[in-house]
């Protein structure tokens, strides 16, 4: 098949990514190359190790701000332009068109493609998101997928139609097993923003007196400043972003990762990521999906609480890598990918008969 993914014309895909999302448009798309499939993705640029073609959408050589009609700066302005390209951009010489963007305007043009089309749904229900999606679903031959029972739950109730699931997936072969030390430090790793809930994990290791490693993007800056740097030593360590292959050698010295988001994750990539590298997690039930919950390598409590992850940690003291490797296998990227190519396939069919 020839597939088109839609990222976004000014999203990078290059590495350390800015989230989940990024992370799976790029290795999905590389699973469906090794399938045999012919990828195409929309998006400003990738690394160059990728097997997918990346398709750019260039700015304009003319001044895109606004200062009088539809006030706007530059950057934005060069951001619709790259954006309403899409609009002209001929989509009938794919297959399927599957969207992972979070960009208003390619739903807006994407609905004047008839190509039949995918749309996973990476992100909880928002007031914005409810009705982009709701008018994307009512204008364009697409089908919207959900990444977690939960996000598939959600979407149903505000789209009002059934949601479908693939489980999300990581490439095994991109987390080696690490030997871990139970006696080493506490892993945190995600975006940094008030949702995410860094303090809960700051709080937990002083009180055990215990040094936490932190990795990430500071998505909010006034957040860090006020809430997070003033608590940074010799022990509460901030390692900045990350790799992927960085963030994994961190796994080494390390004894658990914690998931402490406050908001619904829809998926948790790094949790998987973590145990796939040998490590335990524990965390909130709102950061552990169900079907990432394991009773031995990955333990979730019913709580927001920090003091509430004392007892599960000291479960996961005895966790053998080799456990948190064989429960993240079930993640593997191979089946998500085989998924959604028989999702491709069946709405390609519907068109042709």
């Amino acid at each position: 098949m020839k597939i088109l993914l839609v990222a976004g014309p000014f999203i990078s895909l290059r590495e350390p990514y800015n989230g989940g999302t990024e992370a799976f448009i790029v290795e999905h798309a590389n699973a469906l190359v090794r399938l045999g499939h012919t990828v195409d993705v929309i998006a400003k640029d990738a690394d160059e190790k990728n097997l997918f073609q990346v398709i750019e959408f260039h700015e304009s050589p003319l001044s895109m701000k606004d200062d009088s009609y539809r006030p706007c700066p530059e950057w934005l302005g060069q951001q619709h332009y790259q954006t309403l390209q899409y609009g002209i951009f001929n989509a009938s010489r794919y297959d399927v068109i599957h969207y992972n963007a979070f960009i208003p305007e390619i739903y807006a043009v994407g609905a004047l493609h008839n190509t039949p089309s995918v749309l996973t749904l990476h992100l909880p229900p928002t007031e914005k998101f409810v009705l982009m999606y709701q008018f994307f679903i009512k204008q364009a031959n697409v089908l919207p997928i959900g990444i977690s029972k939960r996000m598939s739950q959600q979407w149903k109730a505000v789209l009002s139609k059934e949601v479908e699931v693939i489980l999300n997936g990581i490439p095994l072969e991109k987390w080696q097993l690490q030997s871990r030390n139970a006696d080493g430090y506490l892993l945190w790793s995600g975006r940094i923003a008030k949702e995410k809930n860094l303090e809960a994990a700051i709080q937990l290791a002083n009180y055990l007196k215990r040094p936490l490693k932190i990795v990430g993007s500071i998505f909010d800056k006034a957040y860090f400043q006020d809430h997070i740097q003033p608590q940074l030593n010799q022990h509460i360590e901030y390692l900045g972003h990350a790799t992927q292959q960085q963030l994994g050698k961190l796994v080494a010295g390390a004894s658990a990762f914690l998931a402490t988001a406050v908001w619904e994750e829809p998926f948790g990539l790094s949790t998987v990521e973590m145990l796939a590298s040998g490590l335990p997690v524990v965390g909130f039930y709102t950061a552990i999906p169900p079907e990432l919950r394991n009773e031995k390598v990955s333990i979730a409590v019913d709580s927001h609480d920090w003091r509430d992850l004392i007892a599960p940690l000291e479960m996961v003291r005895k966790s053998e890598p080799e456990a948190c490797r064989d429960f993240a296998a079930t993640f593997d990227l191979k089946n998500t990918a085989a998924a959604y190519v028989h999702v491709y396939e069946r709405i390609a069919q519907k068109v042709v008969k």
